[in-house]
């Protein structure tokens, strides 16, 4: 069966100084190119060519991902953290407060606050956030070791289309929506991150180095392509 793509797709052009061959990445509807600074229009565009069956091919694979329902924040809807679902529990206390308990997520709400959408999903966030840092420090302390690096700076962000970023220095920080993923895919995280400590680039040193503790790491990669647009809350 042909299948053609009724949108033409957004390419996106990235240059920069630490790459020295060209990637291509399909992010939803969009074509992200990342190529060394110096490298010609021309040469892209033939790149682009040449790859131009592949690229149809993810495109068409997220054209077909079924997009999420919004949530609720309403009782028994799940929740995931660490890649298992929980049943959100509402319920009236002295105070704002969310825990895990009894495989529920338990949003209490104080009393004198009014019940919304906005506020359950505040709550959670800041949750998710309290968890996302306390679980991603004890990762990446753990994988360092491993790498043999320090890492200047660990935190956990609202990133919007990523899911961790490594600068020159060692601050490593992570989208914080990342702990809503299986252990494995915060793990392949982690690793990703620290291994730009060694290599700040996406060379094939790079990969190799990331492929010692992940030999999986392109599966996971793929995975999170997938199934990144249902991590949120």
């Amino acid at each position: 069966m042909n299948m053609a793509l009724s949108i033409a797709p957004v390419v996106e052009v990235i240059r920069t100084n630490r790459l020295r061959t060209a990637t291509i990445k399909v992010v939803g509807n969009k074509v992200e190119v990342s190529v060394p600074q110096l490298l010609s229009d021309a040469r892209i565009k033939d790149l682009l060519m040449k790859k131009s069956t592949w690229i149809k091919r993810k495109l068409i694979d997220h054209s077909q991902i079924a997009l999420p329902k919004p949530k609720e924040y309403i009782n028994g809807e799940a929740f995931p953290y660490m890649g298992r679902n929980y049943r959100l529990k509402v319920v009236k206390g002295s105070e704002n407060a969310v825990k895990l308990t009894q495989g529920y997520i338990q949003v209490t709400v104080a009393r004198t606050a009014k019940v919304n959408d906005q506020l359950i999903r505040d709550l959670l966030v800041n949750w998710y956030m309290d968890l996302a840092i306390a679980r991603l420090k004890e990762k990446t302390l753990k994988y360092a070791k491993q790498l043999g690096v320090i890492p200047k700076s660990i935190s956990v962000r609202d990133y919007k289309s990523r899911w961790g970023s490594c600068s020159v220095k060692g601050d490593i920080s992570y989208n914080w929506r990342i702990i809503l993923a299986p252990q494995e895919i915060v793990d392949y995280v982690v690793v990703h991150e620290l291994s730009h400590m060694i290599q700040h680039n996406h060379s094939p040193k790079y990969w190799k180095l990331v492929e010692k503790i992940f030999p999986n790491h392109q599966d996971c990669r793929e995975w999170l392509k997938v199934n990144g647009s249902r991590l949120f809350i």
